[in-house]
């Protein structure tokens, strides 16, 4: 079996593993928010580097209302760092009012990451507690899910898309 990866112009070597998530990706998904109603979005993502040993990242979201993009969901940004035992540390602060840092592991084109740390503001609009995400290239599109608990439920299916590079 062969795998290709990608290896962006001017990407640190300690990032080519990393390297076939550069760029930018959209696409829709679906979720369920933290009091168990459904709903759809858009999103654009793109992970990118600066010749330093880690990407930044910027996700946004947009609540699908009547077949089109309607008002801002949410936002997050953040930095995802990969280790030589191709372990993972990404910390990632949402705009509603919460700082994660997600450990996990690189294997090929999937990513395996679990909370070991959340921060919430005073304000924030949601208990986030923990989370697990999932991301994979298929079919040379990005596919993540995105588990997450609050205060109020345990771990549960939280986020999920298919996005292509554009």
């Amino acid at each position: 079996m062969q795998i290709d990866i990608e290896v962006p112009e001017g990407l640190n070597p300690e990032l080519t593993a990393l390297g076939w998530l550069v760029g930018r990706w959209e696409g829709t998904g679906n979720g369920t928010d933290h009091e168990g109603k459904d709903f759809s979005f858009e999103q654009r993502i793109e992970f990118n580097h600066n010749g330093d040993a880690y990407l930044y990242y910027v996700s946004q979201t947009f609540l699908i209302e009547d077949d089109k993009p309607g008002r801002a969901l949410g936002m997050e940004t953040g930095f995802w760092r990969p280790k030589p035992d191709a372990s993972l540390e990404v910390v990632l602060t949402h705009s509603d009012g919460w700082t994660e840092v997600l450990v996990g592991k690189i294997q090929v084109t999937r990513i395996d990451l679990q909370t070991d740390a959340v921060v919430r503001a005073e304000g924030a609009k949601v208990t986030h507690a923990s989370g697990s995400r999932l991301y994979g290239k298929v079919e040379n599109d990005l596919m993540y899910a995105l588990d997450r608990s609050t205060q109020e439920h345990e771990l549960r299916p939280h986020m999920w898309a298919r996005l292509k590079r554009v």
